[in-house]
């Protein structure tokens, strides 16, 4: 009888052991009463483009502006250490060029026309320069892992900015380099269900499906896909600590409506326009 209850004691002290050490991953940050103003937002995805218009451009940004909605963009290195604003890892998909952005200087870059508009690729201070403080801002660091040159001038860029902005990323890594240099920003982990995809089929993103690298950033929100709503250590996460929500990319009214329906705070949004 007494080796029984020992052994039942071992058992639940080694789980209460691997809970506290769960706990401790997935924890986002403390709350921080700035993130209240950013919670509700509803951010154009790349800008309100479509219809003529390309993502991530000038005219996209304006659009979003002018529209009163907040910005959701990309940003990346060129080969000379500049930041741009640009999705993808390659230009392909967008400019037709081939190569990766990060293998053009910064002129190359914005002499590069986006699609069949007239629009380039910006450099980043450009669209700081357009917003201007109008809208918030929700800046998505762009970097390989192990990595830390884009966060770094993100971070140098961003410093001398006055309007209101957070930033997030798929990289837990870049989001430490934030929060070491940078501590008084808002920063949000980009998540999803990984397993999916097959190609996400691995170890790391085990880990970043489950959020056990939020240790490294202490996240201020999650931004997770809306079709993931379900991913039990997400509500797990929201539930306990209260962490605040944003689903992407959010495509129709109906869309939107499930994801709050679904307990998130603000939506990125695309190829509509949501009511205000």
């Amino acid at each position: 009888m007494k080796t029984t209850v020992v052994v039942l004691l071992v058992i639940a002290g080694v789980l209460l052991l691997l809970f506290s050490v769960f706990l401790f991953l997935v924890a986002p940050g403390k709350k921080r009463e700035g993130m209240a103003k950013y919670k509700n937002v509803k951010y154009a995805h790349r800008g309100l483009h479509g219809d003529g218009v390309c993502e991530n451009s000038i005219t996209a940004f304006s659009l979003a502006v002018e529209g009163g909605y907040g910005i959701e963009l990309d940003v990346r290195l060129s080969s000379d250490g500049e930041l741009v604003v640009f999705h993808d890892d390659t230009l392909e998909r967008i400019t037709g060029k081939s190569g990766r952005v990060d293998s053009y200087t910064l002129a190359e870059l914005k002499s590069t026309r986006l699609g069949d508009t007239d629009d380039t690729i910006p450099a980043f201070s450009e669209v700081l320069s357009l917003v201007n403080g109008k809208v918030p801002l929700l800046v998505e660091i762009k970097e390989d892992a192990m990595k830390s040159d884009v966060s770094e001038k993100t971070c140098e860029i961003l410093s001398e900015y006055k309007g209101d902005f957070i930033v997030e990323s798929f990289n837990p890594l870049s989001l430490g380099t934030v929060k070491k240099r940078m501590p008084g920003v808002l920063r949000g982990l980009l998540s999803q269900d990984y397993f999916r995809f097959p190609k996400y089929r691995k170890p790391l993103y085990f880990f970043l499906k489950h959020l056990l690298l939020n240790f490294t950033a202490r996240p201020d929100f999650i931004a997770l896909s809306h079709e993931d709503h379900g991913l039990s250590v997400f509500r797990f996460a929201r539930k306990l600590f209260g962490v605040a929500t944003i689903a992407w990319t959010v495509k129709s009214k109906e869309d939107e409506e499930n994801a709050y329906n679904h307990g998130f705070d603000g939506i990125i949004f695309e190829g509509y326009r949501p009511m205000m």
